[in-house]
């Protein structure tokens, strides 16, 4: 391979992890800050009467913005697996080269059903209505195209039949409950801020409510990535986990675990001391409730980071 060819691929891997990063970033936020609304379990929520109108109007935005976003970065990560597959990005103007891809290869059918995925949710965030129907179909084109990323990386390598489908099923719970614990940060910020318009007394009583439904989701949610995640390394490697010392995707591993084990520090401080304190706290709680939104503020950039070193893990080989 001469030089340039090396700078190629260097380029390729390059598109294919910021494209993974942002698309991650999106199609969890589709699903996750849509599913926020529901365990809230509040139907007035949605009318936006007598509960968080301002948290609900900047989730539809979010929605409206992550949607083409998802689109896009969506096209082009679909864009990188197959110059990737084939040594360049002149593959992808190549008309025979993209038949082949999309019809004769095993990516081409889940490709298509993605993108079809992606063209909807474009198209409904485009209506005007920000009521439960819209979030439910929201929910669902979310779910379906973290269901849909098990078919375009690693996992989709455990071959046919039993344990091969394990693998995209334990991937599958892996995402979705990673998608429900970071995607659903967004809209909990927003009803935080919104929080500063009620009075004091109010304001705690609302974030306690508000706070506790997340955190008992999240609880779930955390131990489900947990396990999902052990499950998921040990299928990489043949469950011979001392194949991830010095190697690449160890180390990278070991990173994102680093940070996941540091976003459930500050949620455990969260849940098990700030909340407490804010509960016998009194009219003077507001100071309380921010430094709770930075808290979840500092959660949110942490979960971001989490979705960048997964972008990078998806396209680094395991070991052998």
């Amino acid at each position: 391979m001469d030089h340039a060819d090396g700078n190629e691929l260097f380029s390729v891997f390059q598109v294919l992890v910021v494209a993974r990063w942002i698309h991650f970033s999106s199609v969890f936020v589709l699903f996750g800050s849509a599913f926020f609304w529901f365990y809230m379990d509040d139907r007035r929520r949605f009318a936006g009467a007598g509960g968080l109108p301002r948290a609900l109007h900047a989730t539809t935005v979010l929605l409206r913005v992550a949607a083409p976003v998802a689109a896009i970065s969506g096209t082009v990560w679909l864009a990188g697996l197959l110059a990737n597959m084939t040594n360049g990005f002149g593959s992808v103007i190549d008309p025979e080269m993209l038949r082949t891809f999309f019809w004769q290869t095993q990516f081409g059918p889940v490709a298509i059903l993605r993108l079809l995925l992606l063209a909807v949710a474009v198209l409904v965030v485009l209506l005007p209505s920000q009521n439960r129907a819209f979030y439910s179909v929201i929910l669902h084109i979310g779910a379906l195209l973290l269901i849909n990323q098990a078919w375009l990386g690693h996992a989709a390598e455990g071959g046919a039949g039993a344990y091969g489908a394990l693998m995209l099923v334990v991937y599958s719970i892996h995402v979705l409950a990673a998608g429900a614990w970071v995607g659903g940060l967004p809209p909990l910020l927003f009803a935080l801020v919104e929080q500063r318009h009620f009075n004091p007394s109010e304001a705690r009583d609302w974030t306690l409510d508000i706070l506790s439904r997340y955190s008992v989701m999240a609880m779930v949610a955390v131990t489900l990535i947990v396990a999902s995640g052990i499950a998921n390394a040990g299928f990489r490697v043949g469950f011979s986990f001392g194949r991830l010392l010095d190697s690449d995707y160890g180390f990278v591993l070991a990173t994102k675990a680093g940070v996941v084990f540091t976003m459930l520090a500050l949620a455990f401080f969260n849940r098990f001391i700030a909340m407490p304190r804010l509960r016998a706290a009194s009219t003077a709680g507001m100071a309380q409730i921010a430094r709770l939104r930075a808290s979840v503020a500092f959660e949110l950039v942490l979960g971001l980071a989490v979705l960048g070193v997964a972008a990078v893990l998806g396209v680094t080989p395991p070991p052998q």
